[in-house]
């Protein structure tokens, strides 16, 4: 979740009336107003003079922060409002076994899936071992990466034994996943 923030929006219509946001699986009050209550720098209120509107950012979210918020205002009778937040870690998947095993002179054909991100990559690198797939070292290496699906087809024709390996499928946006590749002799 690199450089991701997460926004909890309120609309209240207040004059004069202070707006807390409230953590409620341990009923911490984060905020008052524009003024930060917790020692955990990523909270914080932003909101602009003459708006209604009173946000909670989440700067680098984690999974410990899924729960529910309250946004409650200073009226006689509390208005309140509650927001679930879900934090999800966006990871690939290569499809298939963790392990292949292919015959000499077949073809290579991995596809990359990035899960559970809250936009699309802006790339996805493929590595052999630690090294950046080098289109130039050896003919007859494909990638088709389609962002808007989130997929990455890497094809390598007529594989050989030196085309074995660990290869990992690296999105800009969530953890990596790789497979190992046996190119076998055929016998």
């Amino acid at each position: 979740m690199l450089g991701f923030a997460v926004f909890a929006s309120a609309l209240i219509a207040v004059a004069a009336l202070k707006v807390s946001w409230i953590r409620k699986r341990d009923l911490h009050i984060l905020t008052v107003g524009i003024l930060t209550y917790t020692t955990d720098q990523r909270f914080q209120t932003v909101h602009r003079d003459g708006s209604d509107e009173w946000t909670l950012k989440i700067s680098s979210p984690q999974l410990r922060d899924s729960g529910t918020y309250e946004c409650q205002v200073s009226t006689e009778s509390k208005i309140s409002q509650a927001f679930n937040l879900s934090v999800v870690v966006s990871k690939a998947k290569i499809n298939g076994n963790s392990e292949l095993y292919i015959k000499s002179g077949s073809d290579i054909n991995l596809t990359c899936i990035v899960l559970q991100t809250p936009e699309p990559p802006s790339f996805i690198y493929w590595y052999k071992g630690d090294h950046v797939i080098n289109y130039s070292q050896r003919g007859g290496i494909n990638v088709v990466t389609e962002k808007q699906t989130r997929t990455s087809r890497l094809l390598i024709s007529k594989a050989l034994p030196a085309d074995s390996g660990n290869y990992t499928c690296a999105p800009s946006t969530a953890e990596s996943a790789s497979v190992l590749v046996h190119v076998l002799n055929g016998g």
